[in-house]
């Protein structure tokens, strides 16, 4: 046999050992087959079969003890990769994340980084979508779950046979990635802080609390005001508002006086605006003052409306993404998780500016 089919053969062996570490064939800690065994399951040579071990342990996703066979070794340890390629992982684009990733290409094209977009196929989980890039030596990835759960196991097994990983916009990742994302407390503070001179208070957001953001923004407000009022509108993947709950909040729109609605996220507010002025509901009357709305998150069309609105930091967030993969690739072993939340911007927003 020629040394290149030699080389694919103890490669091909690798590979294989580690899917089968990433699908949990094998725990942590527990003892693999023997390099007898493993050659005569693939029909290789003990020599091709050392050598492949070599190399996982080389990874330190394996632990070899004389007498005491071939043990797998996890470990969330950040990970020595070149940065000339990055994934960034979604399940859907929508407006915001367009923008965000216009930014991070800024980055990496300062960064000389070749940047990859991945959309997560339907009834593909994140993690099986990263295990395929992984597979085709893609060892960093910038990760937008949306609403979509992680399974932490898998998030370690994959750090453990190589791969670098940053979280944007939710923090549900951490320990075994880093997580960069919006200062919710900042933003909800900063908004209610503008609107002091109101008597009362509103705040709509998503039903699914699952998602960290739309969870910390509701739990700011409900700090600040816990007697304050709370409408949850049903999550959809596309952000669409039924009717029937745009024509609830009408209603309670029309009971506040002096009031401020803080809506937590940016498609919230811009079907909000909209309805709530096709209604005429910001036109002040002898009856009841006008109504002012708070935004967390620009929207397309934003401009067109009165508001008060507190922006994401999209630059600063690609920087420090950029800054934690370079992290995970000097400290190895001394790596930690970190937790990055961004400050934002706030601005007052007049219609026709």
């Amino acid at each position: 046999m020629g040394k290149e089919a030699a080389e694919l053969r103890y490669l091909e062996l690798k590979n294989e050992l580690c899917k089968k570490i990433y699908e949990g064939v094998y725990q942590s800690g527990e003892r693999i087959p023997s390099e007898r065994q493993l050659a005569e399951e693939y029909g290789m040579s003990r020599i091709t079969v050392r050598r492949a071990l070599e190399l996982l342990e080389e990874d330190d996703l394996i632990v070899r003890e004389v007498g005491n066979g071939t043990k797998v070794t996890l470990k969330n340890y950040g990970n020595r990769n070149l940065m000339d390629v990055i994934a960034l992982v979604a399940p859907s684009k929508n407006p915001f994340f367009v923008r965000f990733i216009a930014e991070f290409q800024k980055c990496a094209w300062e960064q000389d980084t070749l940047l990859l977009y991945v959309e997560v196929p339907e009834y593909t989980s994140l993690e099986d979508c990263l295990y395929r890039l992984y597979c085709k030596d893609i060892r960093n990835a910038v990760v937008w779950p949306d609403d979509q759960r992680v399974d932490e196991e898998k998030l370690l097994r994959l750090r453990s046979i190589g791969m670098n990983l940053v979280f944007f916009d939710t923090d549900a990742a951490h320990p075994f990635a880093d997580s960069v994302f919006l200062d919710n407390k900042d933003a909800v503070e900063t908004l209610l802080r503008a609107g002091d001179a109101f008597e009362e208070f509103m705040y709509v957001g998503w039903d699914n609390l699952y998602v960290s953001n739309i969870r910390k923004r509701e739990e700011a407000y409900r700090k600040i005001h816990p007697d304050g009022k709370v409408e949850n509108v049903p999550w959809k993947r596309d952000r669409r508002i039924e009717r029937e709950s745009l024509e609830r909040i009408k209603g309670l729109t029309e009971k506040m006086e002096n009031g401020l609605i803080l809506c937590g996220a940016g498609e919230i507010g811009m079907q909000v605006l909209e309805f709530l002025t096709d209604q005429n509901e910001f036109e002040p009357s002898e009856k009841r003052p006008k109504v002012t709305l708070a935004v967390i998150d620009e929207f397309e069309g934003a401009k067109k409306y009165s508001f008060l609105l507190y922006n994401q930091d999209l630059q600063a967030s690609a920087e420090k993404i950029f800054e934690c993969l370079k992290c995970q690739m000097e400290e190895g072993a001394k790596w930690k998780a970190r937790i990055c939340p961004v400050k934002g911007h706030f601005e007052k927003i007049s219609s026709g500016e």
